[in-house]
């Protein structure tokens, strides 16, 4: 019996010394052992591009120019601002993210976790490039691990696979990770909006700061409805983006939209019908916005123009038909 004890703790002071020399010599490396991409969360704000690459190509590349985000992967050489939210909440992620358990090592299993080249034909890796002025992580991102608690992941130099506790979420479009918001204005500085229509008519902004309808003699729709036609203008979501190569035939022009500042500023929203399929083109034009934002087109759903292409009767209550007629 003292055999045995006496073994059991030449057992454990071994293994303690064991440690405490892995330690001594590499206390970071153990420290940071499990981390995905170790030496990232140090250099997370000194990042200057990102690139998001699939076996279709660049999906989303941007670099920061000044204190500014810019997507690279739209035009050669023009430059549309980023998503800072959703940029940061994937460079947070990828800081984050830690080694959960290690997975295959074998290429001929790489596709069942999804972490096989995005040069190989059919892949469905994600590749994962971020780099700051001296450093560089690479890493491809692979299929969900089927608890939705986690990806597999493998860095491109290296055989092995793992799982990872961060679910990393990517673009699904190109577009899907530029700036939402292309008028940047509060309602609050806007004095007018005028809607060419049939007929034209008007929301303007009182002294008080509440909003009216031009020749109204009928009740609201409901209170608010001028608030929310203009968020629906203001704040216009879009499906895609693309370099303003030359203006749409006129034929095609379906609605204008002028907006005037308090400031003398003004923007019009000119809306076109897309050619040969479904949906609309909207064209900026004015010194409301910074004049880069004027040199893109921007491409709506049917859905996503609804709110842009309101009438007046969509504002008021329409009178009710007398039953029996």
């Amino acid at each position: 019996m003292i055999r045995v004890a006496v073994l059991f703790l030449l057992v454990v002071i071994t293994l303690g010394s064991a440690y405490y020399l892995v330690v001594q010599r590499h206390p970071q490396q153990v420290a940071q052992s499990h981390l995905l991409l170790g030496g990232l969360a140090a250099e997370s704000q000194s990042l200057s591009k990102i690139t998001i690459e699939n076996a279709q190509g660049t999906l989303f590349a941007a670099r920061k120019d000044s204190e500014q985000w810019l997507a690279t992967h739209l035009d050669s050489v023009m430059r549309f601002p980023v998503d800072v939210e959703k940029l940061s909440a994937f460079v947070s992620a990828l800081t984050q993210a830690r080694i959960i358990e290690p997975k295959t090592a074998k290429a001929s299993q790489y596709p069942l976790l999804g972490v096989e080249p995005v040069t190989q034909p059919d892949s469905q890796s994600t590749l994962i490039t971020l780099a700051s002025p001296t450093k560089q992580w690479r890493v491809l991102i692979g299929n969900l691990a089927s608890s939705g608690l986690g990806r597999y992941v493998r860095e491109p130099s290296q055989q092995q696979s793992y799982l990872i506790n961060e679910a990393v979420s990517l673009p699904l479009t190109p577009n899907e990770w530029l700036m939402p918001d292309v008028i940047d204005a509060g309602l609050n500085t806007l004095q007018s909006v005028t809607i060419d229509s049939d007929p034209a008519f008007t929301l303007f902004r009182e002294a008080d700061g509440n909003w009216q309808l031009s020749e109204n003699k009928l009740p609201l729709a409901y209170p608010g409805v001028l608030v929310h036609t203009l968020n629906d203008i203001v704040n216009f979501e879009y499906e895609t983006v693309s370099p303003l190569i030359e203006q749409p035939s006129p034929d095609r022009l379906v609605r204008t939209i002028d907006i005037s500042a308090s400031d003398d500023k003004s923007l019009r929203l000119s809306i076109y019908n897309r050619p040969r399929e479904e949906g609309y083109i909207l064209i900026l034009s004015g010194d409301l916005i910074d004049a880069s934002m004027l040199e893109w087109q921007y491409g709506l759903t049917d859905f996503q123009a609804r709110g842009l292409l309101s009438s007046k009767g969509d504002l008021l209550q329409q009178p009710q038909t007398p039953p029996g007629r």
